[in-house]
């Protein structure tokens, strides 16, 4: 009896120790590359673009972040200061009256998760790391790289 109450606090700091954890992905050690993600993408033989994306100067390190959302066009570039939480990274994105509280999270090595409310509930969408931005670049009226 004694024996197994001696080995049950173990048991218990094994289980919680997260052993086999994804380092990208756990409390402890996560990170987000530096870089641009989106999911951006324009309509076949029109000027609409649908979408997010972002940038992350110095990845989950970063200070700021510069995002635009696309729905037909690509708005105006927010940069936001970021917040560091236990999983991943947050901010606020305006949409007109409306504040929208993001969420970021690592996803791997390329690719992160975005969480927030557009107004139609909370939605997740993955973004990919991007060598060329598209909607940031739409956004400041400059043409998609081919």
């Amino acid at each position: 009896m004694r024996a197994a109450l001696t080995a049950m606090p173990l048991l218990l700091l094994a289980a919680c120790s997260g052993g086999g954890d994804d380092p990208a992905t756990s409390a402890e050690g996560w990170e987000i590359a530096p870089g641009t993600y989106g999911n951006v993408v324009m309509a076949d033989s029109s000027d609409s673009y649908q979408g997010v994306e972002l940038r992350l100067p110095e990845g989950s390190e970063s200070e700021t972040v510069e995002m635009v959302r696309c729905d037909g066009w690509c708005g105006q570039v927010e940069r936001q200061p970021v917040r560091r939480g236990l999983n991943g990274l947050s901010f606020a994105f305006h949409i007109g009256e409306r504040t929208v509280d993001v969420a970021l999270t690592p996803h791997g090595p390329d690719r992160i998760e975005l969480t927030a409310d557009w107004g139609e509930g909370v939605t997740s969408q993955p973004l990919l790391l991007l060598e060329q931005p598209v909607g940031l670049a739409a956004a400041h009226g400059k043409p998609p790289a081919e």
